[in-house]
């Protein structure tokens, strides 16, 4: 039998679906329709695992294209994908063997069981829909996409206005990517952590791995350490080259040729 992956209750109609570590899910179901916020990478039924929460219609939509939240599109119908990231590097990212790969090489799914060898083909292959503005009206809740590019061009923000919950994605964590291709600026990030931290104030934040909840007072630090990074720079460089700050694990990771908006 297929394993399915651990779901938690994290509010009235709100659920964490953890895909063995390798990515956190998100389920807020209404009274009228559900929605799935980002897919995994498709090493289990997650279509299966929601099913065992709710049978009402459902919607998929996803923070960002990274073959880890958008590598299980392939076992629903579509996934709403905010459209810069609906290109054909994203594309790419549903493929079996980047899903392979990425299955292969994560210690937490390793930890849990899970590998390459769970990557599930799906015939029809993905189909990503993409989209400018999203809203959706499940029936007593509503939850709606804001724009926060940064660790993607595309990465958007989930928020549930009912539950007062922000979903983040991977756009403010520890060890934050911007050196990825596709990757916003550092200056063009910044806004959008900003815009976190307030919402974190009165609205609790869920972002796409590890532990799930983020810390208001540490988002307030990653701002920071985008800020020191804007204000020791002048310009870009004309080659790119990888940088961490700070200089400690969880800082963030830029290239140099990528600090601001040309």
């Amino acid at each position: 039998m297929e394993k399915l992956p651990e779901i938690n209750r994290i509010a009235d109609g709100v659920y964490l679906i953890n895909e063995f570590d390798g990515a956190n899910c998100y389920l807020a179901v209404g009274c009228e329709k559900a929605l799935l916020i980002d897919c995994g990478t498709g090493v289990c039924d997650l279509n299966a695992a929601v099913r065992r929460v709710t049978d009402l219609p459902l919607t998929v939509a996803a923070t960002h294209g990274h073959v880890d939240h958008i590598g299980g599109a392939g076992q629903f119908d579509g996934v709403f994908v905010r459209r810069e990231d609906c290109r054909a590097l994203n594309r790419i990212q549903t493929a079996v063997p980047l899903r392979k790969l990425f299955a292969a090489t994560s210690g937490g799914m390793k930890q849990r069981g899970a590998g390459a060898k769970d990557v599930r083909r799906y015939p029809g292959g993905a189909r990503l829909i993409p989209f400018d503005g999203f809203r959706a009206d499940l029936g007593g809740k509503t939850v709606e996409a804001r724009h926060t590019p940064g660790h993607t061009r595309g990465s958007v923000a989930f928020v549930d206005h009912e539950d007062k919950i922000v979903f983040s994605g991977d756009n403010v964590c520890d060890a934050l990517w911007l050196h990825l291709p596709g990757a916003a600026s550092v200056e063009r990030w910044l806004p959008s952590a900003r815009w976190l931290y307030e919402m974190s104030g009165r609205y609790r934040v869920f972002w796409g791995h590890r532990t799930p909840e983020l810390d208001r007072e540490y988002i307030g630090q990653v701002v920071r350490w985008g800020e020191e990074i804007l204000s020791s720079n002048k310009r870009n460089t004309r080659l790119p080259r990888f940088a961490r700050w700070p200089d400690r694990p969880d800082g963030i990771l830029y290239r140099t040729d990528n600090i601001f908006d040309d």
